[in-house]
Parts: structure tokens; C-alpha cells; sequence
């Protein structure tokens, strides 16, 4: 190939001289028919790829965690919410029944209807951590470790307290009450 074909192509290539010095005092070596010179900086060394996955790996684990992070309070948030839905029921059970809140998971309004099938969907809400129904354990705290899960403690027939389990399976320090 000729100096001007390879200067056609573009500026990565160029034409290579007809005579290089040598390394040795003042002799001249001919180049080899078709050698081009080329850039050293044509390609990354593995060290540079090495950082670049270290760093893509560091990125990835503060993500992750957040990410992770994000969704434990999102479910949370759930929860506190389907506390909500729960005093909403037991609020509207009281209406139904002449001012008397549940006592038990029994306990029915004139109609025959339990706190379940009160709640505006007919049944308790889901868990968003277990992806069903949701658990309402009455007269006791929460089950340490069962996230998600809703309890009325104390269930009166006069006042209540509605209480839940978030993300890390211990009682939420929110707490929803008779009259709230």
C-alpha cells in the first residue's frame, strides 16, 4: 500500500516513512513492505477495566441497599395504612352496632356480619409482606416477628387500641385509638 491510500483512510492510520534512523549510530533501515505505525492509545489495560468494575460494583451496592431500604418503608407504609382501614372497620362496626366496638373475631353486628366482612373490601386487607391476607390477632400484642401482622390490644367493647408489626417483624410505635 501507498502513503496515499493509507492517508484516504482515515486519520488512525498514516503513511509510513520510506527510511526510520536506527538505533545504532548513523545506519538507516528500510521499512518492511505494509507496516503502519499505530497509536498506543488504541485500547484500555486491565487495570483500567478492573477500576472501572470495582467502581461499578460500589455503585451498585449503595443502590441495592437503598432500593432495599426504599421498599421496607413503602411496605411499611402499607401497613400503617392498613391499620387504618382497620379502625376505619372497627369505627363503622361501632356505628352498626349501637355504639359497642368488638370484643373477639366472633363478635357480629345485628346483621350477622363480623369485623372481616365490615371492612370496605369484605375482608381484612393485605399483608404487604406475605402478599395475603392480612393476620388480626385480638387481646394480644402483635406476634414479635410476623411482619405485617394487625392486633387489637385491648379489644373493648368501649375503646380499642390497633396496633402492627413493620418491616423488622417489632410493633410500630404508631398506635390508632378509640375516637382518633
Amino acid at each position: 500500500m501507498n502513503g496515499k491510500k493509507l492517508a484516504e483512510q482515515g486519520p488512525r492510520f498514516r503513511a509510513c516513512p520510506t527510511r526510520w534512523p536506527s538505533s545504532r549510530g548513523g545506519e538507516v533501515r528500510e521499512p518492511r513492505e505494509g507496516s503502519m505505525s499505530r497509536s498506543r492509545s488504541a485500547g484500555f489495560t486491565l487495570i483500567e477495566l478492573m477500576i472501572v468494575v470495582v467502581i461499578i460494583g460500589i455503585l451498585a451496592a449503595v443502590g441495592i441497599a437503598n432500593f432495599i431500604s426504599m421498599q421496607n418503608r413503602a411496605k411499611e407504609g402499607s401497613v400503617k395504612a392498613n391499620m387504618h382501614t382497620l379502625q376505619m372497620a372497627i369505627e363503622d362496626f361501632s356505628l352498626l352496632n349501637d355504639g359497642q366496638y368488638p370484643t373477639s373475631a366472633t363478635s357480629t353486628v345485628p346483621d350477622g356480619r363480623n369485623l372481616a366482612q365490615v371492612c370496605p373490601i369484605a375482608g381484612y386487607p393485605k399483608n404487604p409482606f406475605t402478599k395475603t391476607t392480612s393476620v388480626v390477632v385480638w387481646n394480644t400484642n402483635p406476634t414479635s416477628g410476623n411482619k405485617g401482622e394487625l392486633a387489637l390490644n385491648p379489644a373493648l367493647a368501649t375503646s380499642y387500641i390497633v396496633k402492627a408489626n413493620g418491616a423488622s417483624g417489632d410493633t410500630l410505635a404508631l398506635t390508632l385509638t378509640t375516637g382518633q
